[in-house]
């Protein structure tokens, strides 16, 4: 065994062993492994509120979740959040929520759509963003989340979907996938 394979074989062993116990990982379920939720309670799994939260949008404008929600100054009946990182695989769904989602549901009901860019890291660099990736005159208001705050809250990643009714509840916090079960939402909560 040449040096360059051992070398790699201790590596890969080093690494596992770090992992601690991966056998989990080895029996993957379809059964939800979450902690149950308590309906009303603040937090980010669906049945949970969603705390308000403030952020800035593309302009610097201040967006304030609590003026989408019902008694707000401009509510909705839906707030749907997606983060994005601006690359491959966030832009196509992006465009997918933004050419067939979008549309199946735009004389239905009013809903609020929020592309959350959470890499670039100031107002300044997500408008660039925005403009370099075609979304100014699209539906969606671009979030600027600065410091990954709303990141954090909602326990989001790349690619993340949020759904929050108009009374705070958070209706879906999930990969966007094929955007199926956002479809599914929508079409429930939708007049």
């Amino acid at each position: 065994m040449s040096y360059v394979n051992r070398f790699l074989l201790v590596a890969g062993l080093i690494v596992l062993t770090a992992c601690g116990d991966i056998s989990d990982d080895l029996n993957p379920s379809d059964n939800d492994q979450r902690e149950d939720v308590v309906a009303g309670s603040i937090g980010n799994m669906p049945g949970q509120m969603v705390a308000d939260f403030t952020i800035k949008d593309s302009l610097g404008n201040d967006f304030i979740l609590s003026e989408f929600l019902a008694g707000g100054a401009t509510p909705a009946d839906v707030i749907v959040l997606y983060f994005t990182m601006w690359c491959p695989i966030c832009l196509s769904h992006s465009d997918h929520l933004n050419n067939f989602i979008i549309p199946q549901f735009e004389n239905r009901g009013t809903v609020i759509y929020g592309l959350v860019d959470y890499v670039s890291g100031s107002v300044s660099i997500t408008r660039a963003s925005e403009q370099a990736n075609g979304f100014v005159n699209s539906d969606f208001i671009t979030l600027a989340d600065e410091n990954q705050l709303l990141f954090n809250q909602l326990n989001a990643a790349m690619g993340t979907v949020v759904v929050i009714d108009n009374d705070g509840t958070i209706l879906l916090n999930e990969d966007y996938r094929t955007g199926t079960a956002l479809a599914d939402i929508l079409g429930q909560q939708l007049p």
